[in-house]
C-alpha cells in the first residue's frame, strides 16, 4: 500500500512521460488517462520485477494506439516508478 502522496506523485511521473511523443493541436500534452492509471496497476502488480512491469506497460501502449514502445524508453520510467512506490510506501 502506497500513501496518498506517493499515487499523486506517480501519477505525475507517467503524465509527464510521453513515449509515443502524441500531441494533439491546441494541447500540450496527449491525454492519455487510462494508459496512465493502467500502467499505474501494472506497476503496483509486479513491484519489483522490472521486466514483467516494462513488458505490461509496453502491451497497455500498443493495445491502444498499437505502436511498440521499445524496453529502452519503458526501463527508465519503471526504474523511476519503484523509487516513488518505495519512497511513499506506507508500513
Amino acid at each position: 500500500m502506497m500513501s496518498p502522496e506517493g499515487n499523486v506523485e506517480l501519477y505525475r511521473l507517467l503524465k509527464n512521460w510521453n513515449p509515443l511523443d502524441l500531441e494533439l493541436a491546441g494541447r500540450d500534452a496527449f491525454d492519455f488517462d487510462a494508459e496512465i492509471y493502467d500502467s499505474m496497476d501494472v506497476l503496483f502488480k509486479y513491484e519489483g520485477n522490472m521486466e514483467k512491469a516494462g513488458f505490461g506497460i509496453q502491451d497497455i501502449f500498443h493495445f491502444s494506439f498499437e505502436e511498440t514502445i521499445p524496453m529502452d524508453r519503458i526501463r527508465p520510467i519503471v526504474m523511476e516508478a519503484f523509487k516513488i512506490i518505495e519512497l511513499y510506501k506506507e508500513p
